[in-house]
Protein backbone atom coordinates (compact mmCIF):
# COMPACT_ATOMS: atom_id res chain seq x y z
CA UNK A 1 0.00 0.00 0.00
CA UNK A 2 1.35 3.40 -0.98
CA UNK A 3 1.91 5.95 1.78
CA UNK A 4 -0.71 8.66 1.93
CA UNK A 5 0.22 12.15 0.88
CA UNK A 6 -0.42 15.14 3.10
CA UNK A 7 -3.54 17.20 2.31
CA UNK A 8 -4.16 20.91 2.23
CA UNK A 9 -1.37 22.05 -0.09
CA UNK A 10 -3.40 22.21 -3.32
CA UNK A 11 -1.62 21.64 -6.58
CA UNK A 12 -2.87 18.12 -7.11
CA UNK A 13 -2.92 16.73 -3.57
CA UNK A 14 -6.42 15.39 -4.22
CA UNK A 15 -5.30 13.72 -7.43
CA UNK A 16 -6.14 16.61 -9.74
CA UNK A 17 -3.62 19.21 -10.87
CA UNK A 18 -4.05 22.79 -9.79
CA UNK A 19 -5.11 24.92 -12.75
CA UNK A 20 -3.06 27.89 -11.57
CA UNK A 21 0.21 26.43 -10.26
CA UNK A 22 2.65 24.28 -12.20
CA UNK A 23 3.76 21.05 -10.62
CA UNK A 24 7.45 20.69 -9.81
CA UNK A 25 9.22 19.63 -12.97
CA UNK A 26 6.38 20.95 -15.16
CA UNK A 27 3.29 19.30 -16.58
CA UNK A 28 3.54 16.60 -19.19
CA UNK A 29 2.58 17.39 -22.78
CA UNK A 30 -0.61 15.32 -22.73
CA UNK A 31 -1.91 17.14 -19.66
CA UNK A 32 -1.03 20.50 -21.23
CA UNK A 33 -2.85 19.60 -24.44
CA UNK A 34 -5.94 18.46 -22.49
CA UNK A 35 -5.95 21.71 -20.52
CA UNK A 36 -5.51 23.71 -23.73
CA UNK A 37 -8.41 21.93 -25.39
CA UNK A 38 -10.61 22.51 -22.34
CA UNK A 39 -9.76 26.23 -22.30
CA UNK A 40 -10.47 26.51 -26.04
CA UNK A 41 -13.86 24.83 -25.65
CA UNK A 42 -14.69 27.04 -22.68
CA UNK A 43 -13.89 30.13 -24.76
CA UNK A 44 -10.86 30.99 -22.65
CA UNK A 45 -8.33 30.79 -25.44
CA UNK A 46 -6.43 33.83 -24.20
CA UNK A 47 -5.88 32.57 -20.64
CA UNK A 48 -2.79 30.78 -19.46
CA UNK A 49 -3.09 27.84 -17.14
CA UNK A 50 0.54 27.39 -16.19
CA UNK A 51 3.85 29.13 -16.40
CA UNK A 52 6.70 27.30 -18.06
CA UNK A 53 9.66 29.25 -16.85
CA UNK A 54 10.82 32.85 -16.81
CA UNK A 55 8.20 35.07 -18.38
CA UNK A 56 5.75 32.19 -18.63
CA UNK A 57 6.60 31.52 -22.27
CA UNK A 58 6.76 27.98 -23.55
CA UNK A 59 8.73 26.62 -26.46
CA UNK A 60 5.88 24.15 -27.11
CA UNK A 61 4.18 25.47 -30.25
CA UNK A 62 1.27 23.07 -29.79
CA UNK A 63 -0.02 25.28 -27.01
CA UNK A 64 0.30 28.63 -28.76
CA UNK A 65 -3.37 28.56 -29.77
CA UNK A 66 -4.39 28.74 -26.13
CA UNK A 67 -2.38 31.92 -25.73
CA UNK A 68 -4.04 33.61 -28.67
CA UNK A 69 -7.37 35.33 -28.63
CA UNK A 70 -9.88 34.92 -31.43
CA UNK A 71 -8.58 38.06 -33.18
CA UNK A 72 -5.02 36.75 -33.42
CA UNK A 73 -6.33 33.33 -34.50
CA UNK A 74 -8.28 35.08 -37.27
CA UNK A 75 -5.13 37.01 -38.16
CA UNK A 76 -3.12 33.80 -38.49
CA UNK A 77 -5.82 31.95 -40.45
CA UNK A 78 -6.52 34.88 -42.76
CA UNK A 79 -2.86 35.34 -43.73
CA UNK A 80 -1.98 31.71 -44.56
CA UNK A 81 -2.88 31.96 -48.25
CA UNK A 82 -0.96 35.24 -48.70
CA UNK A 83 1.94 34.20 -46.45
CA UNK A 84 2.22 30.40 -46.51
CA UNK A 85 5.50 30.56 -44.54
CA UNK A 86 3.37 31.43 -41.49
CA UNK A 87 2.64 27.70 -40.97
CA UNK A 88 6.35 26.82 -40.67
CA UNK A 89 7.23 25.60 -37.20
CA UNK A 90 3.62 24.85 -36.24
CA UNK A 91 2.29 21.43 -35.33
CA UNK A 92 -0.86 19.98 -36.85
CA UNK A 93 -2.69 20.36 -33.55
CA UNK A 94 -1.63 24.00 -33.20
CA UNK A 95 -2.90 24.76 -36.70
CA UNK A 96 -6.20 22.99 -35.97
CA UNK A 97 -6.53 24.91 -32.69
CA UNK A 98 -5.98 28.22 -34.48
CA UNK A 99 -8.71 27.43 -37.01
CA UNK A 100 -11.04 26.35 -34.20
CA UNK A 101 -10.36 29.55 -32.25
CA UNK A 102 -11.09 31.54 -35.42
CA UNK A 103 -14.49 29.85 -35.72
CA UNK A 104 -13.82 27.09 -38.27
CA UNK A 105 -14.20 23.37 -37.66
CA UNK A 106 -10.82 21.66 -37.84
CA UNK A 107 -9.50 18.31 -36.70
CA UNK A 108 -6.28 16.35 -37.07
CA UNK A 109 -6.10 12.94 -38.74
CA UNK A 110 -3.11 10.67 -39.12
CA UNK A 111 -2.32 10.15 -42.80
CA UNK A 112 -3.13 6.63 -44.02
CA UNK A 113 -2.33 7.05 -47.69
CA UNK A 114 -0.47 4.03 -49.03
CA UNK A 115 2.84 4.66 -50.74
CA UNK A 116 3.83 7.36 -48.27
CA UNK A 117 5.70 7.23 -45.01
CA UNK A 118 2.33 7.60 -43.23
CA UNK A 119 4.02 9.98 -40.80
CA UNK A 120 2.16 13.06 -41.97
CA UNK A 121 -0.82 14.49 -40.15
CA UNK A 122 -3.73 16.05 -41.99
CA UNK A 123 -5.54 19.10 -40.62
CA UNK A 124 -9.03 18.82 -42.10
CA UNK A 125 -10.71 22.24 -42.21
CA UNK A 126 -14.43 22.84 -42.74
CA UNK A 127 -16.11 26.12 -43.53
CA UNK A 128 -13.08 28.20 -44.50
CA UNK A 129 -13.64 30.00 -47.81
CA UNK A 130 -10.26 28.92 -49.25
CA UNK A 131 -8.24 26.48 -47.13
CA UNK A 132 -9.48 22.89 -47.07
CA UNK A 133 -6.52 20.92 -45.73
CA UNK A 134 -3.01 21.41 -44.34
CA UNK A 135 -0.64 18.48 -44.25
CA UNK A 136 2.13 18.58 -41.66
CA UNK A 137 5.06 16.23 -42.19
CA UNK A 138 7.77 15.89 -39.50
CA UNK A 139 10.48 15.08 -42.02
CA UNK A 140 12.29 11.91 -42.88
CA UNK A 141 11.46 9.79 -45.87
CA UNK A 142 11.88 10.53 -49.55
CA UNK A 143 11.59 14.33 -49.45
CA UNK A 144 13.60 15.45 -46.43
CA UNK A 145 16.07 14.14 -43.89
CA UNK A 146 14.83 13.23 -40.43
CA UNK A 147 13.88 16.32 -38.43
CA UNK A 148 13.37 18.56 -41.47
CA UNK A 149 9.60 19.21 -41.52
CA UNK A 150 7.44 20.53 -44.33
CA UNK A 151 3.81 21.57 -44.88
CA UNK A 152 1.37 21.29 -47.80
CA UNK A 153 -1.54 23.75 -47.91
CA UNK A 154 -4.51 22.80 -50.11
CA UNK A 155 -6.85 25.58 -51.17
CA UNK A 156 -9.91 25.83 -53.37
CA UNK A 157 -8.54 29.01 -55.01
CA UNK A 158 -4.80 28.47 -55.57
CA UNK A 159 -4.39 24.71 -55.50
CA UNK A 160 -1.49 23.33 -53.45
CA UNK A 161 1.30 25.28 -51.84
CA UNK A 162 4.27 23.40 -50.42
CA UNK A 163 6.21 25.10 -47.61
CA UNK A 164 9.55 23.32 -47.60
CA UNK A 165 13.10 23.60 -46.23
CA UNK A 166 16.23 24.15 -48.31
CA UNK A 167 17.10 20.43 -48.09
CA UNK A 168 13.77 19.29 -49.61
CA UNK A 169 14.31 16.73 -52.39
CA UNK A 170 12.07 16.66 -55.47
CA UNK A 171 10.64 20.19 -55.26
CA UNK A 172 10.73 20.51 -59.06
CA UNK A 173 8.43 17.50 -59.41
CA UNK A 174 5.70 18.79 -57.11
CA UNK A 175 2.38 20.01 -58.40
CA UNK A 176 1.64 23.52 -57.17
CA UNK A 177 3.54 26.42 -55.71
CA UNK A 178 6.74 25.77 -53.71
CA UNK A 179 7.82 28.21 -51.00
CA UNK A 180 11.04 27.77 -49.01
CA UNK A 181 10.72 28.74 -45.37
CA UNK A 182 14.42 28.87 -44.52
CA UNK A 183 15.78 31.13 -47.26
Amino acid sequence: MAPSRPRGGGGGDDGSPSPHRPRPGGDNAAAQEEAAAARLQAGLAGERGTSNGPGGDSADVTLSATRADADSAHGFVDTIVGDPRSVAGRSAQDIADQFTAAGYRAHVEQSTRSGTSQRAQQVRIQGHPEITNIQVHPGGGRHTPEGSPYWKISTSTQGKTWVVPRDFRGADELGGNVVRYDE
